[in-house]
């Protein structure tokens, strides 16, 4: 064999070029479109609900219509909030911590019409697809004034943002707007009705929603993945079915507290959220509306622990207005329930020394504190000792005048 020929068997062999892939076809599955943008294609699946459509207690209809100058209350705009300009946001991710190795692989996008509940949901159905869902959710910002999401301030709003800056775009879509993160809403007038604010409890407990044969969160990531490895566009479909359900919610979520918001202390029938709307009064330097709504609170409540959560807000909103006689029928109240309740007597104690002038009776209340600061190791007991040692002083002083 010639040199030649032995250098030609040192090279590369020919192989046959690989069978192109197969193209997804999703729409069977899905019900969407493939889309082109300036930065390649992905997958849209567009929805449009009618507004008599009902989702859990109300029509989206009744959502469309309803004034939400009520959301003020939480901090929020001032002034009305203005649903043909807001959009509902969730995503699906590729995981639940975050982090730059973190994907948004699905992006569902909501928003009404006079006609329509619009949903929107940009899918990549690899990660090549990114640029182009980027793109398409940036354009749908850019046209609404106001976004609405559910943990969006600390997950998906922050995500997109990372992905947005890792891919070089600038994300102008959220810049300046509104943003309303229904989850802190929630857990303001429900963290001590429900064991869990997450949205599928808020659906069942308070939107009157059944989901049936949904998807768990947690396993979203996963059944992404085995689609990227399968082809198998079925396993997207209770992953998108679980996103517009979602954005769904949302709308009916904001509708429920808006709805919360505006009942008057007469009209409350959950003890939980008049408690709730008696805390926002209390912020707004409101006492009396707040005395009001705890009054209704206390009426309804059957709860042991709330009963006394009642009773101590109530205390100490008549202690700040002044009314330190009713203040203190409330701590003792309070201490006949529980009489280890250490700030209600000590709160007592000090009404019987400086307002009533009753020491035997501030004498009595601080002893008992002390017995059962002693027996917790409270580090109140301190204070109590002291308390004492004054009361007793007092004490002998007014005995030697006699």
């Amino acid at each position: 064999m010639d040199l030649a020929s032995k250098l030609r068997q040192l090279l590369p062999q020919k192989t046959s070029p690989a069978p192109p892939q197969p193209k997804l076809d999703l729409d069977p599955y899905l019900g969407g479109a493939e889309v082109v943008t300036p930065y390649g294609p992905c997958y849209l699946i567009t929805k449009e609900l009618p507004l008599d459509r009902r989702h859990g207690g109300w029509k989206l209809g009744e959502v469309f219509q309803a004034s939400y100058h009520k959301l003020a209350r939480f901090g929020q705009p001032r002034g009305e909030l203005n649903l043909e300009s807001t959009l509902f946001l969730d995503t699906e991710t590729t995981g639940l911590a975050g982090g730059t190795g973190t994907y948004a692989f699905l992006v569902g996008l909501g928003y009404f019409t006079p006609e329509s509940f619009v949903v929107k949901q940009v899918l990549m159905r690899d990660y090549n697809e990114e640029l182009a869902l980027l793109h398409l959710v940036q354009q749908e910002l850019l046209s609404k004034e106001t976004v609405v999401t559910f943990n969006g301030r600390t997950f998906d709003l922050p995500l997109l943002q990372t992905r947005f800056a890792l891919a070089r775009l600038g994300f102008q879509g959220a810049a300046g707007k509104v943003h309303l993160d229904l989850l802190p809403l929630s857990r303001r007038l429900w963290r001590y009705k429900l064991a869990s604010c997450s949205l599928d409890s808020l659906e069942e407990n308070i939107l009157g929603v059944r989901r049936s044969g949904d998807i768990p969160g947690w396993a979203i990531p996963q059944r992404y993945f085995d689609f990227l490895n399968t082809g198998q566009g079925h396993l997207l479909r209770d992953i998108v079915e679980h996103n517009f359900l979602d954005i769904v919610s949302l709308a009916a979520l904001l509708h429920r507290l808006q709805r919360v918001l505006e009942l008057e202390p007469h009209s409350c029938r959950c003890p939980y959220e008049a408690e709730a709307l008696a805390r926002l009064a209390a912020e707004e330097e409101d006492l009396p509306l707040a005395l009001d709504y705890l009054q209704a609170a206390g009426e309804l409540a059957s709860e042991e622990e709330l009963q006394l959560r009642i009773l101590r807000q109530g205390a100490a909103h008549l202690k700040r207005l002044g009314r330190h006689a009713q203040a203190a029928a409330l701590w003792q109240r309070i201490l006949a329930r529980e009489e280890a309740d250490l700030q209600s007597a000590e709160e007592l104690a000090k009404y019987y020394e400086h307002r009533a002038k009753d020491l035997e009776a501030a004498r009595q209340i601080t002893r008992r504190a002390l017995a059962l600061a002693w027996a917790a190791r409270s580090p109140k007991a301190s204070d109590f000792e002291h308390r004492l040692a004054r009361l007793e002083r007092k004490l002998r002083r007014r005995a030697a005048e006699l």
